[in-house]
């Protein structure tokens, strides 16, 4: 009974993360839609812009799914010297943290860069903070497809080449001050892969799960069956 009201409650916290990524989103790209000209995701939250606090609630929802998602997965180990130290849900959780950190201490306006001339502190946190939320994710992507779960390895696997290396890309145009338009997109796309990934990686584990802990139930109702017998 114990494990039917833990998997229960599971599917309750991973249906409430996955709710919080698709609104957080939706509200970021709703937010996005506002303008003309092609930005950023962080310069949504510029300060001074008008999608400056609807985009912090944007963003908070997609932390508070991330949380909930490393919480759902925190039965899941990796594999490898390294990539073993912690569990995937730790990673998550700092991915998470660090989140929060870029979600409340917004950049000023172009979001420059720490080494840029015009860069403030606050710039410099959000940018560091935002860049350790998503090498935090990387990592815990990065330990997923190392998983003992066969689908879930290669859900990370591939997830994590795609968002790496189209994020990788993106970053590199924007420090370089190169093709915002391409830049900023392939952003965007990184963003909506990572989301998927979770939304992915929730679902089917709750679904993995399911029949393990249906079938023990079945087995200690037969064997209650035939004690009574």
């Amino acid at each position: 009974m114990q494990s039917d009201a833990a998997t229960k409650a599971d599917r309750v916290v991973g249906g409430l993360a996955i709710l919080a990524l698709v609104a957080g989103s939706v509200i970021i790209g709703t937010q996005r839609a506002r303008y003309e000209r092609f930005l950023y995701i962080s310069e949504l939250g510029a300060v001074g812009f008008r999608s400056e606090e609807w985009f912090r609630w944007g963003f908070v929802l997609v932390v508070v799914g991330i949380a909930l998602v490393g919480w759902v997965v925190r039965d899941v180990r990796s594999r490898g010297r390294v990539l073993d130290r912690w569990r995937p849900s730790v990673s998550l959780l700092l991915s998470a943290g660090w989140f929060l950190v870029a979600s409340q201490v917004n950049c000023t306006d172009g979001c420059p860069a720490p080494t840029m001339p015009n860069a403030t502190v606050r710039d410099a946190v959000h940018i560091s903070a935002a860049v350790l939320g998503f090498a935090a994710g990387a990592w815990a992507m990065l330990q997923l497809a190392t998983a003992t779960d066969r689908f879930m390895r290669r859900i990370s696997a591939v997830g994590g080449v795609l968002v790496a290396g189209i994020a990788a890309t993106g970053g590199l145009i924007s420090l370089a001050r190169g093709n915002t338009d391409v830049g900023s997109t392939l952003e965007y796309v990184a963003a909506a892969l990572g989301i998927a990934w979770l939304v992915t990686l929730t679902v089917v584990h709750l679904a993995r799960r399911a029949p393990a802990v249906d079938e023990r139930g079945d087995a200690e109702s037969s064997a209650d069956r035939v004690d009574v017998v």
